[in-house]
């Protein structure tokens, strides 16, 4: 028979069968609770290992709770057990695990700065430097965050590092960048794509005299010329149409209103889509620049004048013998045009070398190898005195040449050929060596009749004849006189040459002077039976007198000597629109046509015998010739063979 429940009993069932239920639904909501905070604590796991930032959380007493994975692989953390360790503690670890760790000395000095954050109170933050054990040098900017309860107890520590390594090194870059831009000597502005200045530098106020604050926010134009209003926005719309300039030359106007040269290089600023955000330019001063090209063009051009306009040849080569430049006066003596010879070999004018000749084909004996390719190999420098060059029609150029060699940093790079033509000066020592010859005969022929008669004199044998004795005598004296004249025309013809006989110019009427001349000629005209007919001319000339007459007895005396008995000399003179005209004509044997031009040079007479037949010295027209020459004026004749000839003396009016 069942036992029947009393109602406490039931009362108690009941009660328990609740408080079981309230257990389960606790349990179920812990477990929640648990999964929710094992959830979110992985997934804060998740969270803090995928910031790259160091993040590591701490108790009340500096032991590890959590740390990401970051921390772990900088501190070399991942095999051990860090949590609920101090610092210390893991440092005693890592000791013993890898004692070449140079992380422990960190983790030491950990400790001290979690306890600055804790009693300031606040956060504490700094920069520390790692060097990693492969070597890297890494920068991070730590942040220690201390946490307290509401009563003010410590809680905890958060500890957040951010690697801050590439961004230092970019301060530093944009440091050292600034710092060269500030103190470049080169302007360097930044503009908008406006043209407004935005940036200006100590280079920049140097150069155009503005300072920063005067040239920020003004546009860039103002450093344009006025006459130049287009030139800086349209290169503004090129660069970011079609890219950057470089050295762009131009002028600009500083502050004071001076214009200065510049080179420009101008670049697009681009961010970091590529956008072009404005435009970089730098500005260099090249004034100076310009001033020394401006030099050396005038230089240059100088020396091509002074090239250009020498009476020498002056000829450039280069190390292989080539023609690099020849100057006109050295084209001309060759019969070349200058671009035939640029960069043509030498040896088209210089075919080998040439000692003592005279102009004509040389023998080929003679030739030996120029010394100029000698200079070229040895850098020695040779003077040559009587070389040969060949003219472009194959004729022979005598010349007298040095060649320099060329250095550049001591190699020789080529040479310089200095020659001129001594065609003429080889002639004058031709006329040298036959004026010693006609000056030595001329010397010898009277002073052998002279010692002959004085000989003769002085040995008795013609003591009884009076008349053989005088006849001695006047031979002795007719070539003492000859010997006198010819002394004194040398002596007058070499100081008229040399410019030490003065001329003592004044206003003289040629009438009289045609009268003194033709009065000093009159007793040698009738002794030799010559009508001597003078037309005097009154007119005033600037002369020096003495000088005058001894041309005029001497154009007289020719004519006398030349002319033959009964013949007439006519003297007459003329003016005309600038000069007066000298006349001298005689009716003697006149000149041959191959004469006429040479009888105005020294010891030069139509016929050798003359000196002995006539007493000329052969100088007395060169005399005549340097007399006229000296007044500025001019001499000529005109002859028939035969007939006659005329002497004209051309005088000018204004000397």
């Amino acid at each position: 028979m069942a036992r029947k429940k009393t109602p406490k009993k039931t009362k108690l069932i009941q009660s328990l069968k609740a408080a079981n239920r309230q257990l389960k639904q606790e349990i179920a909501d812990r477990l929640r609770v648990e999964e929710a905070l094992r959830a979110s604590s992985e997934l804060l796991q998740t969270l803090i290992n995928a910031i790259p930032d160091l993040v590591c959380f701490k108790d009340s007493q500096g032991r590890w709770l959590e740390a990401n994975q970051a921390v772990l692989d900088l501190l070399q953390l991942n095999k051990i057990d860090y949590r609920g360790k101090t610092d210390a503690e893991i440092f005693d670890i890592i000791k013993h695990v890898n004692a070449l760790s140079c992380y422990q000395e960190i983790l030491l000095d950990s400790q001290c700065k979690d306890e600055k954050a804790w009693q300031l109170q606040k956060v504490y933050q700094e920069e520390e430097k790692i060097r990693q054990n492969d070597g890297i040098l890494r920068i991070y900017d730590v942040m220690k965050v201390p946490l307290f309860t509401a009563t003010g107890v410590r809680k905890g520590l958060v500890i957040l590092g951010r690697d801050i390594t590439a961004k230092k090194q970019a301060e530093a870059d944009y440091i050292r960048l600034a710092s060269m831009v500030e103190s470049s000597e080169d302007a360097i502005i930044g503009n908008t794509l406006d043209g407004i200045i935005i940036s200006w530098n100590e280079g920049a106020k140097q150069i155009y005299g503005y300072s920063a604050s005067q040239a920020i926010g003004s546009p860039i134009s103002m450093l344009a010329l006025p006459e130049r209003p287009n030139e800086m926005p349209r290169i503004l719309t090129s660069i970011t149409a079609e890219g950057g300039i470089d050295h762009y030359e131009t002028i600009h106007v500083r502050q004071d209103g001076a214009n200065i040269d510049v080179s420009l290089t101008i670049s697009p600023i681009k961010d970091a889509l590529g956008q072009i955000t404005g435009i970089s330019m730098i500005a260099r001063d090249i004034s100076y620049r310009k001033r020394i090209e401006c030099t050396l063009e005038q230089l240059r051009h100088q020396n091509e004048l002074i090239l250009d306009s020498a009476g020498e040849g002056i000829c450039g080569l280069n190390q292989d013998g080539k023609i690099t430049f020849i100057n006109p006066a050295g084209a001309r003596m060759t019969g070349y045009d200058i671009r035939e010879l640029i960069m043509s070999d030498l040896r088209q004018i210089t075919k080998g070398h040439c000692r003592s000749q005279t102009p004509g084909e040389p023998h080929p004996d003679s030739l030996q190898p120029s010394p100029i390719f000698a200079t070229l190999e040895d850098g020695k420098v040779r003077h040559v005195i009587d070389g040969v060059f060949w003219r472009k029609d194959g004729t022979i150029l005598p010349v007298e040449y040095v060649s320099t060699p060329m250095r550049q940093e001591g190699a020789i790079i080529g040479a310089v050929i200095t020659f001129k033509d001594i065609t003429e000066r080889q002639a004058m020592e031709k006329m040298k060596d036959e004026f010693i010859s006609v000056v030595s005969h001329e010397l010898r022929t009277p002073l052998t009749s002279i010692r002959g008669s004085l000989g003769l004199l002085s040995s008795g044998l013609l003591a009884s004849s009076p008349e053989k004795s005088q006849r001695m005598l006047d031979i002795a004296m007719f070539n003492c006189d000859r010997l006198m004249r010819l002394v004194n025309d040398i002596l007058d013809l070499e100081r008229m040459h040399s410019g030490q006989l003065p001329m003592h110019k004044d206003w003289v009427n040629l009438a009289d002077l045609m009268i003194q001349a033709a009065d000093e000629m009159l007793p040698v005209a009738e002794k030799a039976g010559v009508d001597l007919c003078v037309i005097p001319l009154e007119f005033k000339v600037m002369v020096d007198r003495d000088r005058i007459i001894q041309m005029l007895t001497n154009l007289l005396s020719n004519s006398i000597r030349f002319s033959g008995a009964n013949k007439r000399i006519d003297f007459t003179a003329k003016p005309q629109e600038n000069d007066v005209l000298i006349s001298v004509r005689d009716r003697g044997r006149g000149i041959p046509p191959d004469k006429i031009e040479t009888i105005f040079g020294r010891f030069q007479q139509v016929d050798a015998s003359d000196s002995r037949q006539n007493g000329g010295t052969g100088l007395g027209l060169a005399i005549c010739r340097s007399i006229v020459q000296q007044h500025g004026g001019k001499i000529w004749a005109e002859s028939i063979f035969g007939a006659g000839s005329t002497f004209f003396v051309s005088l000018p009016i204004n000397p």
